[in-house]
C-alpha cells in the first residue's frame, strides 16, 4: 500500500530548523553538537512514551541499524554520519514498522519506496541530518498519520498547554490546546423565521466545542457543520412508500407551487454578552472536526428548524431549512442575536471566534453547505462538502421518474422530513408542532408528487445550481465514483458551475459508495484539510492554494493510485460513439438493423425470489439468465488498450412499448472476471489513529483488491417514455409509439484494462431504483436508432 503524500509543503532549511526549534525538538545551539550527540537527542525526542532522560536511553536498545548492530551500541561508536540504510531501519521502527513482519533489515529503503515514503540520502553532516527528521516528522507512520501527530497523540505537545497561541509546522496547526479543557456549551439563535407559525420567531439550538483558550483572549476559527441528525433521528422502518405498483400517466400532472412560510423580523445584536448557561450533552459527530478541535479550531454543530432543541419544522431542501443553517454563520460572524437559553432573557455573542467559519459534513451535511454556500453569507470563507446533494430533484427523481437513493427504496423527501423532526422526542414541543407537522407532511406528500416523478417548481426550488452565482467562498468538493445514494450527478454538474467562478476550487473523486475519506490510507486528506483550513480560516501562506492539483481521481484498478486532472468533464477526452448491432455487439462501424424486443415484469419475479436489491444487481448485470432475459445486452470484443472513460456518457434509443406508458433503464458494464476493489474500504487498523491527546481516535482503511467478480456496473440511468419530447414537462402517446429517448447517464471516471469488454444493457425496471410495476410490458428497440457515446482518454 502506498501512502501517497501531497499535504507535504517544501520548506527551506532555515525556516526547518526554526520550526524544530518552535517544537523544541531541535536544541537551539545544535550546531555546536556533535553528530552522533545530536542524532541520539532527535531520536529519544520523537520517543515521547518515555518521560525521563534514562527511559529514553534505555529505549535505545530496543532499535536496530542493522543485521548486527543495536541502535544503542551504533550511538557508543560516536559516529560522524549514519548510512542511509541504517538511518531507516530506525526511521521505520520509530514509524510503527516492525522487522521481519513488516520489512528487512538489509532493505529498508527498497520498503520505504514500495509504501511510497520519502528517503534523505548520505546523512553525513548536521544539516542533513537536521532535514532528515524533519522530513521524517513530516511522514506518514504505520497507521497512516504523519510521525508528528502520532507523537501528538502520545502527548509530546502537552508542554504547550496554556500558552495561548497557535503553533504551526509546515503550515499546519498543531495540537497544543489542552483538550482535557474543552468548553463545551449550548446557544440559541433568533431567526427570522416562524415554520410552526405560532407567531414567534423560531430559535435553533447551536453546540459548541471550543478551546478553553479561547474564553482567555484568543480568536479562533470556527469549523460548522449542519447537520438535521445532530439531536437523532426518529427511526421507522416500515414506513417508506410502497414501489410496487404500476406507472401512471404522467401527463395527469400538474406543477405544485412553492409557497415561501412567514417571516418575522428578529432583533439585531445590543452590547450584552452574558456567559453561557447550557452544558452541550451531545458529542462531536465528525472525526475531522475533532482532529482540527485540538488544534484550535472550534467545532459547533447545528441541526436547523424542526430538530431537537430547536422550533418549527423540517421542511427538508427548502429555503427555509436553508436560511436556519446560514443565521447560524450570521450569528458567528456578529451579525445576529442569540440567547443562553429559551427564554431570551439573556444575549450571547461568539466574541471568542475570529469571525471566519468554514463547514464540513457529508451527505445531507455536505448538502447544506451548498445551500449555505449559494447565500454568499458574510463569514464563511470555504465550504468542504463531501457526498452532498445540489439538486434534490437529482437524489429522488430522475428524467421523469421517481428513482430511489441506493438502500433507500421507497424513501422520498417528506419521509425524510419525519427522520429528522427530532424536536418531537420532547413532550413540550411535541404538543405544540404536532398538529402543524402532520399538516406540512401531507404537503410535502402531495407536492413532492410521487405519481409521475416529474420535475416542478417544488423541486426547482431545491436545486442549488440554480443560485451558483451567489457563491463567494472557496469550495472543496469530495464524493465516491460508486455513490448510487447520492448519484455522482449530483457533483458533477455543480462542480460544471463551480469552476467557472472566481472562487479557488478542488474535487476529489474516490472509488467509495455514499463514504467519506479523511482516514484513507492512500491519500493525507487530512493533512490536506489542516493546511486548507489553516490558509482559509487563519490567514497563513503555506502554499495551500499550489499544494495539489484541481482534480485529483482514485483509480479503479489499484486503490493507493490517484489520478491528477485539471478538470472533470466530457471535454477532457475524445468522444466515441458505440452502435449495438443485430448479434447483440457493440461496435463503432454502424448501426444493426433490426428490431429487438424484451419483456419487462416489473417486481414480480423480484418479490418471490426474496433477494436483496444489491444481490439482484450482481445477478443482472453477470449475465444471470434469469434477470438477464429481462433486458438487451450488447458487448463490446475484448480491449486491446487501456480506456478511461470520463465524464457523462449519453445514450439515443429509439423505443416503443406495449403500453401508453413506460420506464426505460440504460447501464454501462465493464465484463471481465478479475479481482476488483472491495465495496467499501477494508478497516486497516481500528482506532489506530489519535486525533489529539486521549482525545478520540479514528479508524485507517483503504480498498484492496478483493475476490474475482464477473462485472462491475460503471454508470447507469433511467428515463420515462412520456418525457421523450422534454425533459421537464410530459407528452402523451400511445401503445407501440416509437419515441426516440436521448439522455445521459451518471458521470464517472473509470479505467477499463486490456482483456475487459464493455456491455451495454437497455431494460426496463431497477429493482433497487425504479418502481417496480406489477403489469408486464413489452419493448421494442429500433437498433438503426440506438447508440451510446462518451468521451475516453
Amino acid at each position: 500500500m502506498k501512502y501517497n503524500q501531497y499535504a507535504y509543503v517544501k520548506t527551506d532549511y532555515p525556516e526547518q530548523a526554526k520550526e524544530l526549534i518552535d517544537i523544541n525538538f531541535l536544541p537551539r545551539n545544535y550546531q555546536e553538537w556533535s553528530f552522533s550527540d545530536l542524532l541520539a537527542k532527535l531520536i529519544k525526542t520523537v520517543i515521547v512514551e518515555a518521560k525521563s532522560d534514562e527511559a529514553k536511553t534505555a529505549k535505545l536498545s530496543e532499535f536496530a541499524v542493522s543485521d548486527e548492530l543495536t541502535l544503542a551500541n551504533f550511538l557508543k561508536q560516536n559516529p560522524t554520519q549514519i548510512g542511509t540504510n541504517q538511518f531507516y531501519n530506525v526511521a521505520l521502527q520509530l514509524l510503527g514498522y516492525h522487522v521481519h513482519y513488516d520489512y528487512q533489515l538489509d532493505n529498508p529503503t527498497g520498503f520505504m519506496q514500495k509504501q511510497n515514503l520519502p528517503v534523505v540520502k548520505d546523512i553525513n553532516n548536521i544539516e542533513k541530518l537536521v532535514f532528515a527528521f524533519y522530513r521524517l516528522l513530516n511522514t506518514r507512520a504505520k497507521n497512516g498519520q504523519l510521525l508528528i501527530d502520532v507523537m501528538a497523540g502520545k502527548g509530546y505537545f502537552t508542554q504547550f498547554w496554556g500558552q495561548n497561541k497557535f503553533m504551526f509546522f509546515n503550515g499546519k496547526s498543531l495540537p497544543v490546546f489542552d483538550t482535557n479543557k474543552i468548553i463545551r456549551e449550548v446557544v440559541y439563535v433568533e431567526t427570522d423565521l416562524d415554520t410552526d407559525q405560532d407567531g414567534k420567531s423560531d430559535l435553533i439550538q447551536v453546540t459548541i466545542f471550543r478551546p478553553k483558550e479561547s474564553d482567555q483572549g484568543l480568536k479562533v476559527p470556527t469549523l460548522y457543520t449542519a447537520s438535521p441528525y445532530f439531536g437523532g433521528i426518529i427511526a421507522n422502518e416500515k414506513r417508506n412508500h410502497n414501489v410496487d405498483e404500476n406507472l401512471s400517466d404522467s401527463t395527469l400532472w400538474t406543477d405544485p407551487k412553492y409557497q415561501p412560510m412567514p417571516k418575522v423580523d428578529a432583533p439585531k445584536p445590543n452590547g450584552e454578552n452574558h456567559i453561557s448557561t447550557e452544558e452541550a450533552v451531545h458529542k462531536s459527530s465528525y472525526p475531522l472536526n475533532e482532529y482540527l478541535l485540538a488544534r484550535g479550531f472550534s467545532s459547533v454543530f447545528a441541526g436547523g428548524i424542526g430538530t431537537r432543541g430547536s422550533d418549527g419544522l423540517r421542511i427538508t431542501g427548502s429555503p427555509e431549512e436553508t436560511e436556519s443553517a446560514k443565521e447560524v454563520i450570521e450569528w458567528l460572524h456578529g451579525d445576529r442575536v442569540a440567547y443562553t437559553d429559551r427564554s431570551k432573557e439573556h444575549e450571547i455573542k461568539a466574541d471568542w471566534c475570529n469571525g471566519n467559519i468554514g463547514m464540513t459534513g457529508r451527505s445531507y451535511l455536505g448538502t447544506l453547505q451548498i445551500a449555505v454556500a449559494t447565500t454568499g453569507v458574510k463569514g464563511l470563507k470555504t465550504v468542504v462538502s463531501e457526498a452532498a446533494i445540489s439538486s434534490w430533484y437529482d437524489y429522488y427523481r430522475e428524467h421523469g421518474l421517481v428513482v430511489a437513493p441506493e438502500d433507500c427504496q421507497g424513501e422520498d423527501l417528506d419521509l425524510l422530513a419525519e427522520t429528522c423532526q427530532s424536536n418531537l422526542w420532547d413532550a413540550g414541543q411535541y404538543l405544540k408542532i404536532k398538529p402543524k407537522y402532520e399538516a406540512m407532511q401531507k404537503e410535502l406528500l402531495k407536492k413532492e408528487d410521487r405519481v409521475t416523478g416529474q420535475y416542478s417548481d417544488f423541486w426547482d426550488v431545491r436545486n442549488y445550481r440554480n443560485h451558483t452565482d451567489g457563491i463567494k467562498c472557496s469550495w472543496i468538493s469530495v464524493h465516491g465514483l460508486n455513490d448510487w445514494n447520492v448519484k455522482p450527478k449530483n457533483v458533477y454538474k455543480i462542480w460544471q458551475k463551480v469552476k467557472h467562478l472566481p472562487i479557488k476550487h478542488h474535487l476529489f473523486l474516490h472509488q467509495g459508495p455514499h463514504y467519506n475519506m479523511n482516514n484513507f490510507a492512500s491519500i493525507d486528506f487530512t493533512d490536506l484539510m489542516n493546511l486548507w483550513f489553516v490558509h482559509e480560516l487563519l490567514g497563513l501562506e503555506n502554499n495551500a492554494y499550489h499544494q495539489w492539483p484541481t482534480v485529483m481521481v482514485q483509480d479503479n484498478l489499484q486503490s493507493d493510485k490517484w489520478h491528477e486532472e485539471d478538470d472533470w468533464s466530457d471535454e477532457i477526452g475524445q468522444t466515441v460513439t458505440y452502435y449495438p448491432t443485430d448479434d447483440h455487439e457493440l461496435f463503432k462501424d454502424g448501426n444493426g438493423k433490426e428490431k429487438q424486443k424484451f419483456t419487462d415484469v416489473g417486481g414480480i419475479d423480484f418479490k418471490e425470489a426474496n433477494i436483496s436489491e444489491n444481490e439482484w444487481q450482481y445477478k443482472f448485470i453477470s449475465g444471470d439468465e434469469k434477470w438477464a432475459k429481462r433486458s438487451l445486452r450488447y458487448t463490446t470484443d475484448e480491449f486491446i488498450h487501456p480506456v478511461t472513460i470520463v465524464g457523462r456518457p449519453e445514450v439515443k434509443v429509439r423505443v416503443s412499448g406495449s403500453l401508453p406508458k413506460g420506464q426505460l433503464s440504460v447501464a454501462l458494464v465493464d465484463l471481465e472476471t478479475r479481482r476488483r476493489l472491495t465495496p467499501t474500504p477494508k478497516f486497516l487498523i481500528r482506532g489506530g489513529q489519535e486525533l489529539g491527546y486521549r482525545f478520540g481516535t479514528d479508524t485507517l482503511q483503504e480498498f484492496v483488491l478483493d475476490k474475482k467478480t464477473k462485472a462491475k456496473l460503471i454508470t447507469k440511468s433511467h428515463m420515462n417514455l412520456q418525457n421523450y419530447q422534454d425533459l421537464r414537462k410530459p407528452s402523451k402517446i400511445e401503445a407501440g409509439q416509437f419515441v426516440d429517448l436521448t439522455f445521459k447517464l451518471q458521470p464517472t471516471y473509470y479505467h477499463l484494462p486490456v482483456g475487459a469488454r464493455l456491455c451495454l444493457i437497455i431494460y426496463s425496471t431497477d429493482e433497487g431504483m425504479t418502481k417496480r410495476p406489477l403489469e408486464e410490458e413489452t419493448y421494442t428497440i429500433d437498433l438503426a436508432n440506438t447508440e451510446i457515446k462518451f468521451s475516453q482518454k
